[in-house]
């Protein structure tokens, strides 16, 4: 026998067991990755069920706060559009935000242009 058919066998266990070790290193990472996922989407999914809800059910706490018991009502949803001045405050911001955006694509590009010459 070869030195070299005598080293494959080898070689072939130390890549199985790399193998091995990134298969558990990838587990763990999607474990992770699922628990980072679920923490920052409960905020949303509670916000959004909430709004979901009555204003009694909502009052009432003695229900489960992460279903809905009474049904979906798109109540919040009308006061919110209605009584409101939501949609002026959107507008507004909207444009605050569009005019920091620009502004900061300007002065980017030029900053850019400027370290390039």
């Amino acid at each position: 026998m070869t030195a070299t058919a005598i080293a494959a066998p080898a070689a072939r266990r130390r890549a199985a067991s790399l193998s091995r070790d990134r298969r558990w290193a990838l587990f763990v990472s999607y474990a992770f990755l699922i628990l980072f996922a679920i923490f920052f989407l409960l905020p949303p999914y509670y916000m959004i069920v909430t709004s979901l809800k009555s204003d009694g059910e909502v009052a009432r706490m003695a229900t489960n706060p992460w279903i809905i018991a009474d049904g979906v009502t798109l109540d919040q949803y009308k006061l919110l559009f209605t009584q409101s001045d939501f949609l002026v405050f959107f507008k507004n911001t909207a444009i605050v935000t569009v005019c920091v955006v620009a502004i900061t694509m300007v002065v980017s590009i030029l900053a850019a242009f400027r370290s390039a010459a």
